[in-house]
């Protein structure tokens, strides 16, 4: 559960990735381990719409995300962390389950270069 803070002072955390990121200010926030990432993925539940091989997607929270999600929401609400990156599909996990997202510290990434693989220190989505 590593925070590490960039160099406009945002504080920031990886939720769930096994990869690396390296942001626009040459900071790396560090990969969780793998065991750790399995554990935290989140559902995808498929829904076969035809039979050209295309799917419908939805995604479901786990008890073992839920449980991480309220660690991470304690340790924001003492101030320690301001954003804890997660994967996209959890994001809309959490606003199809009516969490109040804008009121919590997960966001997604905002790539800003794709092609040097930076991500931005200033923005982030949701």
């Amino acid at each position: 559960m590593e925070v590490i803070t960039l160099s406009n002072g945002k504080r920031v955390a990886n939720f769930s990735s096994p990869h690396a990121f390296t942001f626009t200010d040459g900071t790396i926030l560090p990969a969780v381990p793998d065991n750790k990432a399995e554990h935290l993925k989140v559902t995808f539940i498929e829904e076969e719409l035809n039979d050209k091989g295309d799917i419908g997607l939805s995604f479901e929270l786990s008890q073992d995300v839920l449980t991480e999600i309220n660690i991470w929401l304690d340790i924001f609400n003492r101030g320690l962390v301001d954003v804890v990156f997660c994967p996209l599909p959890m994001i809309v996990a959490m606003k199809e389950q009516e969490f109040d997202i804008l009121n919590t510290p997960f966001r997604a990434i905002r790539i800003e270069d794709r092609l040097k693989k930076l991500i931005s220190i200033t923005k982030q989505s949701l």
